[in-house]
């Protein structure tokens, strides 16, 4: 090899290490993930993760059933397709509890829900919007919350790509993750 490619290969291999080093985290995390579209924040966890199985069922929060169970029958084909298993899809009160094991569909103007999600790290700000929606999983929980039924639509659609199978069942990893649009929507002027 000659002077000068082992120059380049010397610079080629310094270049990647300075990009490695300049990425952060959350971004690496995101591509371990296979996200498309990466969401804005994403945090990858390491204790476990929620397990879909035969008991597992999909509740939607009453008063938006007929807008969110697009979104819910989305994500049951997904699991049927995936793995076998038919999930039921119910409604369920705002002020309700989900029992153990079940995927929640909920709005971020339940102030239960907002507050559970904060505790989780996940704020339910302005940046979220209407198409924005918080993700949060770990073993015995999995939400996605939005102010809208296409933020929901949206925050399932990540949901889908976040399922593996396990043997006969899904595993969505312990994660949490905030996303809204990157760009804003403008309506056209005449």
């Amino acid at each position: 090899m000659n002077k000068r490619s082992v120059i380049s290969v010397v610079l080629a291999g310094l270049m990647l290490g300075l990009l490695a080093q300049a990425m952060p985290e959350q971004t690496s995390q995101a591509d371990q993930l296979r996200l498309v579209p990466l969401p804005q924040e994403v945090q990858l966890h390491s204790a476990g993760g929620f397990r879909v199985g035969p008991r597992t069922r999909i509740f939607v929060q009453l008063g938006h059933q007929e807008e969110d169970r697009i979104a819910a029958e989305t994500l049951a084909e997904t699991v049927a397709d995936e793995s076998g298993l038919q999930l039921n899809i119910l409604g369920m009160k705002a002020a309700g509890k989900a029992e153990g094991g079940a995927i929640v569909l909920a709005r971020l103007q339940d102030a239960r829900v907002r507050r559970f999600l904060a505790r989780k790290g996940l704020r339910a700000d302005q940046v979220v919007g209407e198409q924005g929606y918080l993700l949060f999983s770990d073993k015995t929980h999995l939400i996605v919350a939005a102010n809208s039924g296409s933020g929901l639509f949206y925050g399932v659609q990540t949901l889908r790509q976040l399922l593996r199978p396990a043997g006969k069942q899904l595993v969505c990893p312990a994660v949490t993750i905030r996303d809204w649009p990157r760009l804003e929507r403008t309506a056209l002027s005449e």
